[in-house]
């Protein structure tokens, strides 16, 4: 794309190695601007000094150098980018902004009295199975309990030499001081495990019979922390919505883009279902650079690299959305590093989960995202149709009618990426007769900047026409007979059958992703112009029908 301004001054930065791997550009203070992958590293590092987007300008102009990553091939430099893009976030790159810190249940199996307890960002040890993420820290803080109460698992960093505070409390059984044998806490923990992994439905007939046991005995303090453990696992229970796909692990992602052009945020949803029941879900929050060419498929993969790249105890299986494409990179290297079998999920249960997991993120999305500052989307509108300034003025022209009555045009108009309702015009059909749809938009425009000229009005940086290349002539032709070129006035026009983009230099149409954030903007234009013409062109048929009434005769 033509740059949008004067070329900025290019440091003098080194150029690396021949072969694969990720580069970090770093500005002066050693904060990370941008992470990159490349197959070969000296020619991609050559290629953002060279190029004249804005995004590359920007970056090597405030860059004082260049760290170089060799990896063995361009899987690994895949992963690690991923990874460090999480690690550092950097400004010009990231778009996965989740810093929460997930809470797992770690047993630790491989000791001779294992325990269980809380931890954030955990490590993967040998010996050590973890259970999560949850959804909370109460949610997990409150299992620690349950399994305490309910099967007597210790919690302590280290074993004491003497009962401590949790024996008191029956809390722990004190293998510690031989209170329990080995074997029978061994039994313990067995169960414990159970109930991490979502089975705990197995032990109810056997703490059932255990409660009948301690009240027959009449030790009936033992009896009561059992009968609270059951109702603790049958709440569990009730909180799991049981769906039936086998006992493996399985996680249901999809994403959610936004719908409103004042909003460069999306949310993927995580729906994790462990032991063939639902055992909880995880929002995030996702940022869109507005020069992204293709969200739907770039969120996504660099979602799944960075979340599945360093997630302790990743899921057998993922299902993902069957209509998002371009994944193939990025799932063959988590298949490969993290052994993730990725399915489509066509129909079943399996597209069940999906659109629940879909539904989240929209309604985390619609909770969370908030209006982002125009002039990113602006910038890479005015790149996407090559225009020679910023579109901070648009408008967008519209006709509506039905049967060849009531005829009218609409214009809106917009400043800043956002309506500007005091400023819409609605016109009149006063020249056409009949459903000549061209002939219409010529007289709309014809009026239109006539007008502007003579009142000496600021023209529009953009002026978009609802339509296809019939539509865009007919504008045109209005223009020249007002001796206005395509520099004074910018014009392009929005199909709406595949959302193509007609201008006037191009033999073909533009096909954008209509989800990438300057198509959301020319939608938005193209959409509030044909709501205007609709409703003024209701209006119109109803003070028709209302003459006519008048008319009739009194009977």
């Amino acid at each position: 794309m033509a740059p949008s301004g004067p070329e900025p001054p290019t440091p003098e930065l080194p150029r690396g190695p021949n072969q694969p791997g990720v580069y970090l550009f770093k500005a002066k203070d050693g904060s990370v601007l941008y992470i990159g992958k490349a197959r070969n590293l000296r020619k991609r590092v050559t290629d953002h000094l060279r190029l004249q987007t804005d995004k590359d300008g920007y970056i090597t102009s405030q860059s004082e150098n260049v760290e170089f990553l060799p990896t063995r091939n361009e899987r690994e430099a895949l992963l690690l980018e991923a990874h460090l893009i999480r690690l550092y976030q950097p400004r010009y790159n990231v778009i996965f902004r989740d810093d929460k810190s997930y809470p797992y249940l770690a047993l630790t199996e491989g000791e001779e009295v294992p325990r269980v307890y809380f931890v954030r960002r955990p490590k993967r040890e040998r010996g050590t199975a973890l259970f999560g993420p949850y959804r909370s820290a109460r949610e997990a803080r409150s299992l620690v309990r349950l399994l305490a109460e309910s099967f007597q698992v210790r919690r302590c960093r280290t074993l004491p030499k003497r009962a401590c505070l949790y024996y008191h409390l029956k809390t722990c059984s004190a293998p510690c001081i031989g209170a329990i044998s080995l074997e029978e806490y061994r039994h313990q923990v067995e169960r414990a495990r159970l109930l991490l992994k979502g089975r705990g439905k197995e032990l109810l007939p056997d703490l059932e019979q255990d409660m009948v046991a301690a009240a027959k005995a009449q030790e009936y303090e033992r009896a009561a922390v059992v009968r609270d453990a059951i109702r603790g696992i049958r709440d569990l229970e009730a909180r799991q919505h049981v769906v039936d796909l086998g006992r493996d692990r399985t996680d249901a992602v999809a994403i959610a883009l936004p719908t409103d052009v004042s909003s460069l945020s999306a949310a993927v949803g995580v729906l994790r279902v462990r032991e063939g029941s639902i055992a909880g879900g995880d929002p995030h929050l996702l940022e869109i650079p507005a020069d992204l060419e293709s969200p739907s498929t770039e969120l996504l993969s660099t979602f799944l690299l960075q979340y599945y790249g360093d997630v302790p105890d990743p899921p057998a299986e993922v299902l993902l959305p069957e209509n998002v494409e371009g994944l193939e990179e990025a799932l063959a290297v988590l298949g490969e590093e993290r052994a993730i079998s990725f399915v489509r999920a066509k129909a079943g249960r399996p597209k069940e989960l999906v659109q629940m997991a879909e539904k989240m993120a929209r309604a985390h999305l619609d909770a969370h995202a908030k209006p982002s500052a125009p002039e990113p989307v602006l910038r890479s509108l005015m790149s996407l149709l090559e225009l020679p300034r910023l579109p901070r003025h648009i408008e967008g022209v519209d006709i509506s009618l039905i049967q060849g009555t009531n005829a009218v045009g609409s214009l809106v108009v917009f400043r800043n990426g956002a309506p500007s309702k005091d400023d819409y015009r609605r016109f009149r059909i006063r020249t056409v007769e009949g459903t000549n749809d061209f002939a219409m938009v010529h007289e709309v425009v014809l009026r239109r900047f006539r007008r502007l000229l003579a009142e000496e009005e600021k023209l529009p940086d953009l002026l978009l026409i609802d339509g296809g290349r019939g539509q865009l002539d007919a504008a045109l032709g209005a223009l020249r007979e007002l001796q206005l070129t395509s520099e004074e006035v910018p014009i392009a026009s929005l199909a709406k059958q595949h959302e193509e983009v007609y201008l006037p230099d191009l033999s073909r149409p533009l096909r954008a992703d209509p989800n990438a954030p300057p198509m959301l903007l020319l939608r938005h234009v193209r959409d509030e112009s044909h709501r205007f013409a609709i409703t003024y062109h209701r209006r119109r048929r109803r003070m028709a029908l209302r003459e006519e009434i008048d008319r009739l005769p009194a009977s």
